[in-house]
């Protein structure tokens, strides 16, 4: 939590850095929980189920802005990387990942807010295997691997507009489907392991 608590003091401190006048960079801190649920019932709506193994994930992504507007229209395209901390709840060591991926940002504008929507695609590589994708593994017979491929889902506010507090516009607060899987094969012979994590963040441009 100090680790969560000084990176977000970071991102209001750039808020009232005068001579930073680009939002090419993004920068975001994260922290959820396992799901029980499989990823299609997480983005359909339809499953929020917990994990019963208590597991979390915490960490911090750095983005870097390729395209504004693509094709004049409200989409912009980011790469990104990110680490994060599993806390494994005693099941395992606690371990770190490294993800590696291509971000698409759906932006709306209404009710005096911006909305972002937005899905990614990449890599994820984790120091261990996570306690979750194990139990799925054994379960149905597959196989586990550390590298996998990585998505997201997210969706996300702007926090100061709708608290109406000036210095803490621009701070988008969101939802985020965290997800890693063995795409049907194409990773580690991993068919149909994986694992989600249901998450909140904060996110910042500069």
């Amino acid at each position: 939590m100090k680790f969560i608590l000084t990176i977000f003091l970071l991102l209001v401190s750039i808020s009232y850095a005068n001579e930073i006048k680009e939002n090419d960079y993004s920068l975001r801190i994260f922290g959820g929980s396992s799901s029980a649920s499989d990823f299609d019932e997480l983005y359909t709506f339809t499953g929020f189920n917990t994990s019963p193994y208590g597991t979390n994930v915490y960490g911090t992504d750095l983005g870097y802005k390729l395209i504004e507007n693509m094709f004049d229209l409200p989409f912009d395209i980011y790469a990104k990387t990110g680490v994060s901390y599993f806390d494994e709840n005693g099941h395992q060591a606690d371990f770190l990942e490294l993800t590696l991926y291509i971000k698409l940002i759906y932006k709306l504008n209404a009710f005096g807010n911006q909305f972002r929507f937005g899905i990614a695609e990449g890599c994820s590589y984790a120091g261990r295997v996570p306690y979750v994708e194990k139990q799925e593994a054994i379960a149905e017979n597959d196989n586990q691997s550390n590298f996998l491929n990585y998505m997201e889902i997210t969706l996300d506010f702007d926090m100061g507009k709708l608290i109406r507090v000036k210095s803490m516009e621009n701070y988008m607060l969101g939802y985020l489907i965290k997800h890693r899987s063995g795409f049907h094969g194409a990773y580690g012979g991993v068919y149909d392991g994986g694992s989600n994590y249901n998450c909140i963040y904060i996110e910042k441009n500069f």
